[in-house]
């Protein structure tokens, strides 16, 4: 599955959107997704999100469980700190 996460179109800030994306993650399909701009079932088992922050898109693919956890207590610097740890294997 994969979603799209608007964050700029989101009118919710700070804790709020934190637990919103905590959420989103744990029970992508069982809440209320404020900032939920796209859900495409694409056939696969893992879950990847796309969060748009500030005009710029990143992306987490998470493969299980344990994943999703992380990144719902790590919130929105998750996305970055994955981004980061990629360009430095590059």
């Amino acid at each position: 599955m994969k979603i799209v996460i608007n964050h700029d179109n989101c009118n919710h800030a700070d804790a709020f959107a934190d637990r919103c994306l905590a959420m989103t993650m744990q029970y992508p399909m069982g809440h209320v997704r404020y900032c939920l701009s796209e859900i495409v079932d694409d056939g696969q088992p893992e879950l990847t999100v796309v969060l748009i922050f500030d005009g710029q898109e990143h992306t987490l693919v998470l493969r299980d469980e344990a994943e999703r956890e992380t990144v719902a207590s790590e919130g929105w610097p998750a996305f970055l700190q994955a981004e980061t740890a990629d360009a430095s294997a590059q």
